[in-house]
């Protein structure tokens, strides 16, 4: 590895002093041009531009302009590599931290989080958010009934249709990075793009249009994040913890049209993480409705996954009566195969940000939010072996049972044995999957998902996706590929290559 210009640790003091001595117009629009030109994050490191990560990037443009002076002199591209480096180098509390496994597994949660999402493929991205919260058939009379989600409620929430949503992200992100005029690069003004193309979208017709729902959800200013920067903070934790660049991506009020530090964040803000949050305020009544119609459409989106396997059949869940009075579910999904039964649980929950961080207590609040998931597939191992229910006669029980939680985010490192013996004991192996690797599994050809998975629990793969490498997939997911063709300005993709983690590789574009 390379030797960083400072010795590991540095002080955030030191990286604050470094990152201050420039005018924060110029090195904001440095770190902007830098960013758009920069290759997808998987090929950073192969072209000797490790340091340039979103990350550290958008980290370095939130100092600047929230603390930063005008008139200080102007930064050279020198001046923001040894930003970065500096950046690389920054104190952690692995350094405060007694020798042994708990100070390394701390920190690769913080690392392993904090770096992850910019890693995520942006094709299956922006799919999977139409797939889920557009596309996702949901009866009338569920079970629990949809409260927010109905006609109408993207312009309720966005201001105008979910896929004229994701096409602003998508163009403001392609303009920011393609545009032919390498000065114009990391910028964006609405009378850069032809008023005549307006009819790609499906209700937007206009700049003034636009720039109402960018202002509404898209744009931040200097004073916005000077008053959002934390005056008492962690100084080892305050990089891995929320940057308001990230929900706010473009910055206003500058000359030269809308700065943008990262445009990786753009399009951030239109995944289902980025519309999570924007619909899911949990302080209000609205927010908390959202979240629970979001689990539910997300339950039935990983049905519709399942759905595309061609050699298995797959059982939703099942009401079992215990008693004359009392009643029962059984897991989301059954989905038997002709030597193997795999219980899929579904959950759509994400990590907070304590267990994000690392803390002291991280593995206490991983085993909270797997507890129910697991406890559901013992409950529902059990009822099958009893033999007792005739609801579940349908569902072999002469074949081996494994089982499967899918989450709609990653979290990383939970199916290493470090973390696993902090979670509730399971009575069949159970693998926590995201949903970017289940929507690549479901693709697989030549062989069954079947063979597959056997040898993901039987050799403690920390990811499924370890094992995808060994076989062939189909050029694309059936589902993400409906998904993607809503959105305006999506073109036709190159073919799928695996990066190794089940996500998959290549541009928008």
């Amino acid at each position: 590895m390379r030797r960083t210009l400072s010795p590991y640790p540095v002080p955030e003091s030191q990286y604050f002093e470094r990152i201050l001595r420039h005018d924060p117009n110029s090195l904001t629009q440095l770190i902007a041009v830098t960013s758009a030109g920069l290759p997808p994050v998987r090929n950073l490191g192969s072209k000797g531009l490790g340091l340039y990560t979103p990350g550290a990037l958008l980290d370095a443009a939130w100092v600047s302009l929230a603390r930063g002076r005008d008139g200080r002199p102007p930064a050279t591209s020198a001046d923001l590599r040894q930003i970065l480096d500096l950046y690389l180098a920054l104190d952690d509390p692995v350094t405060r931290a007694p020798e042994g496994m708990e100070r390394w597994t701390g920190y690769l949660q913080r690392t392993a989080h904090h770096q992850g999402p910019w890693q995520e493929d942006e094709y299956a991205q922006l799919s999977r958010s139409i797939a889920v919260l557009d596309q996702t058939p949901y009866p009338d009379d569920a079970d629990n009934p949809l409260e927010v989600i109905l006609p109408g409620w993207d312009h309720d929430l966005l201001g105008c249709s979910l896929p004229d949503y994701l096409g602003i992200a998508h163009l403001v992100s392609a303009c920011t990075t393609n545009h032919p005029n390498p000065h114009r690069r990391g910028r964006f003004a609405l009378d850069w793009y032809p008023a005549e193309d307006y009819d790609q979208f499906d209700g937007l017709r206009s700049p003034a249009q636009i720039k109402k729902v960018l202002n509404r959800h898209f744009v931040t200013t200097k004073t916005k994040l000077r008053a959002a920067f934390p005056a008492d903070h962690d100084p080892l934790l305050r990089r891995y913890t929320h940057n308001p660049l990230r929900s706010r991506p473009l910055v206003g009020g500058v000359p030269g049209g809308y700065l943008i530090p990262v445009p990786a964040a753009v399009l951030g803000k239109a995944t289902p993480l980025g519309l999570y949050y924007t619909g899911g305020d949990n302080n209000s009544k609205w927010g908390k409705a959202f979240v629970r119609d979001v689990g539910n459409l997300f339950e039935r989106y990983v049905g519709r996954q399942l759905d595309l396997l061609p050699d298995a059949e797959v059982q939703p869940e099942i009401l079992v009566k215990l008693s004359k009075k009392e009643s029962t579910k059984t897991i989301d999904f059954f989905v038997v195969f002709p030597r193997l039964v795999l219980l899929v649980e579904v959950k759509s929950f994400r990590p907070s940000e304590p267990l994000r961080l690392g803390g002291p207590d991280f593995t206490t609040l991983l085993a909270k939010q797997f507890t129910k998931s697991f406890d559901q597939i013992n409950r529902s191992v059990r009822l099958l072996r009893s033999g007792k229910h005739p609801e579940l006669a349908g569902i072999p029980t002469d074949r081996r049972m494994l089982g499967m939680v899918v989450t709609m985010e990653p979290f990383h490192q939970i199916n290493t044995p470090a973390h696993r013996v902090d979670l509730p004991g399971t009575d069949i192996p159970v693998m926590v999957t995201s949903i970017a690797e289940l929507e690549a599994a479901v693709t697989i050809t030549g062989t069954s998902l079947a063979d597959l998975l056997p040898a993901a629990y039987d050799t403690d793969a920390v990811y499924l996706s370890q094992l995808f490498p060994q076989y062939e997939f189909l050029e694309h997911n059936a589902v993400l590929e409906q998904g993607w063709s809503a959105i305006p300005f999506a073109r036709p993709r190159r073919p799928r290559a695996q990066d190794g983690r089940g996500a998959e590789s290549g541009s928008t574009g």
